[in-house]
């Protein structure tokens, strides 16, 4: 049997090594696409470096179209010349339905399925009804996602969040962590209003350790825009998991890495910007309060956010000091952490519940 994962993000990578930790167990070897690093472990071939995909944002995209277009032919061609029994798109729903769509002539030799659901319940609902017809099955890692989909005759499974499976054993020290994106765009933008509250902090707070977590590709350009900020940047996922563990606080910028710092009950401040057009239209299409999925799940601010025009170093600073200085708040935000943790699993291995019902063996 041959699977192709397609998983152009961070985030996706994760899940993907872990799909492939289950396919192996399944004797499944030729398994290959487009993955990272964490993917490359489980011994995948991947046909295109991840990072060739780190943007984000409509003007970000238009400018790389010409690239972007070449590796999607490149995609495509590789999948129609030699295809899998099944093929596994994971997140990063616009190149995702795209390359499905293209591929539908294929739908009798291929099984299509898509991991990690589109916010449909956020922005461009119309979305579940083409992802219906294009995909076989769907697997999700909310629950409440899963009306949006069956309405349309989908088949979708809830398998819960990888990220939640392993319980962590939580030691907080005086570590303050900073995690300014995972795309090179979200760097820049991030990263740069980030570097006068990260200076303060540093001399305000002497008795703490302080990390940057990024990736290994990115650290020229976070080194560049931290220019003489003495703090050491961890890249190792090992060791970044670690630190998240046993930090007492987190700046981190709007992604799935709130759901990491929520499992690992590190009290954090939220924030994000991204370029002016993109920032209108998200405002414009986006129908929920809450950019943070903790928030967007209890539908109120459990961890404080600072996006677009409030990610100003005024506002994030005094936020910082106000949990540093008050453990109740940050004991706070650990007990909404625990219950939003628990509600994100559903019993069992995500990965392995996810294999079982594409491979019946």
């Amino acid at each position: 049997m041959k699977i192709y994962i397609i998983a152009t993000e961070a985030s996706g990578d994760y899940l993907g090594s872990c799909l492939i930790k289950e396919l192996k167990k399944k004797k499944i070897k030729s398994i290959e696409g487009i993955g990272g690093n964490l993917m490359k472990i489980e011994g995948f071939n991947s046909w295109v470096p991840i990072e060739k995909f780190n943007t984000i944002g409509l003007i970000e995209v238009l400018i790389r179209i010409r690239k972007f277009y070449k590796i999607f032919k490149k995609v495509e061609n590789i999948i129609k010349k030699n295809p899998p029994d099944i093929l596994i798109t994971i997140d990063s729903p616009s190149f995702s339905y795209r390359l499905a769509k293209k591929l539908q002539g294929m739908r009798k030799k291929v099984k299509m399925i898509h991991y990690v659901a589109p916010t449909v319940w956020a922005w461009k609902r119309y979305r579940a009804k083409i992802f219906a017809k294009l995909y076989d099955k769907l697997f999700i890692l909310f629950k409440f996602e899963k009306k949006f989909f069956v309405d349309h005759g989908l088949e979708t499974h809830w398998v819960g969040h990888q990220i939640f499976f392993k319980k962590p054993k939580v030691r907080n020290q005086k570590i303050i962590i900073f995690l300014p994106g995972s795309r090179e765009i979200e760097i820049k933008k991030n990263l740069k209003k980030m570097k006068n509250i990260l200076d303060d902090i540093i001399c305000e707070y002497p008795d703490y350790k302080f990390y940057i977590l990024g990736f290994n590709h990115h650290k020229k350009i976070i080194k560049k825009i931290l220019q003489s900020t003495k703090i050491t940047i961890i890249t190792n996922h090992d060791l970044k998991q670690k630190i998240m563990m046993q930090s007492s606080l987190a700046l981190a910028a709007s992604g799935s890495v709130t759901l990491e710092l929520s499992k690992y009950l590190t009290p954090m401040v939220v924030v994000y910007d991204t370029n002016y057009l993109t920032r209108i239209l998200i405002k414009i299409f986006v129908k929920v309060k809450f950019c943070s999925l903790i928030n967007i799940f209890f539908n109120k601010e459990v961890v404080p956010e600072f996006v677009f025009e409030k990610f100003n170093y005024k506002l994030v600073i005094s936020e910082m000091r106000n949990l540093l200085d008050n453990k109740k708040l940050r004991d706070k935000q650990v007990e909404y952490m625990k219950i939003f943790s628990k509600k994100m699993l559903n019993n069992e291995n995500p990965a392995k519940l996810m294999i079982n019902q594409i491979i019946k063996k």
